[in-house]
């Protein structure tokens, strides 16, 4: 189980709305159970708000769920409560970059393509502060430049290498693709860019790290344009899920929730797995720093 409590209150609310539907119960039909407003219910499933460990208990018992699960979907109640590691980072972070992170740990699987900078989980300190910098200065935040950016600067930068940890675990798999231009592109100069190179080689060195470039040869590909994660998990009751980046924000996409004509999950993980398979070459130290003389 994870211990994220950002996740586990995702997987929480998903199990007790599927076993609300199992049951064929409304919420409204669940709320006049309890003498509760149907927004309450409402609000549960949707994650506006938590859920208590009261709450997760009367509402297993109205939808039939056996003892053993009700005393887990307790214990997923209760850990869902304790406050995450990222917490003292709340000040510099998104609802869309918190639900990235919970993901980002608790998956069995990640898959990154990027195809402009190295990955958040792969940078230097000094390739991330380069990088955010640059990023802080172009947008539009007043404290920019006074110590109040510079507080929020080094926070960012703090949580991204704190996120980092997630590479030590051995019971999960980073799979990264990166354009060549990633490579290419220089951020924060050339000590700082072979610093970065030295680091790709290393972790992809790890057992459970794997990366990947597409050279600028292979032209045009399934769907190169924007960034894009990919997070798979053990249970079955996850879905996959995909988190897309574009210059119009972030978004989240999951099995169950259709966006129109957007593209789903596993339509990003067929485009991975094809450019993995057919364009996709093994990070080297010549690929990085060209061959020796």
């Amino acid at each position: 189980m994870s211990e994220n409590p950002m996740f586990l209150r995702q997987r929480l609310r998903d199990r007790l709305k599927k076993a609300r539907e199992a049951k064929g119960l409304t919420q409204q039909q669940v709320a006049d159970t309890f003498g509760w407003s149907p927004s309450k219910v409402i609000r549960i499933e949707n994650g506006k708000i938590g859920v208590s460990v009261t709450d997760t208990m009367a509402l297993a018992s109205r939808y039939g769920i056996d003892a053993d699960e009700q005393q887990e979907l307790v214990e997923l109640a209760r850990a869902a409560r304790q406050p995450s590691w990222y917490a003292p980072y709340k000040e510099v972070m998104t609802p869309a970059l918190e639900a990235y992170i919970a993901y980002e740990e608790s998956a069995t699987i990640v898959r990154n393509y990027e195809r402009n900078v190295v990955p958040g989980l792969l940078q230097t300190e000094e390739y991330a502060r380069a990088l955010l910098q640059s990023l802080q200065e172009e947008s539009d935040d007043s404290a920019t430049g006074t110590s109040t950016g510079q507080r929020h600067l080094e926070l960012r930068v703090d949580l991204r290498m704190k996120r980092q940890k997630a590479l030590e675990s051995e019971e999960s798999q980073f799979f990264f693709i990166l354009d060549e231009s990633v490579l290419r592109r220089e951020v924060g100069g050339e000590a700082v860019m072979r610093q970065q190179y030295e680091t790709l080689l290393r972790l992809n060195a790890l057992p459970n790290v794997t990366i990947w470039y597409v050279p600028f040869t292979a032209g045009p590909y399934p769907l190169f344009r924007s960034p894009y994660q990919i997070f798979e998990f053990e249970s079955s009751n996850d879905d996959l899920v995909a988190y897309l980046e574009s210059p119009n924000g972030e978004a989240l996409l999951n099995e169950r929730a259709s966006l129109g004509d957007r593209k789903e999950p596993a339509d990003y993980l067929d485009a991975f797995w094809s450019v993995e398979k057919r364009l996709a070459k093994p990070i080297t130290r010549e690929v990085l720093f060209g061959p020796e003389d």
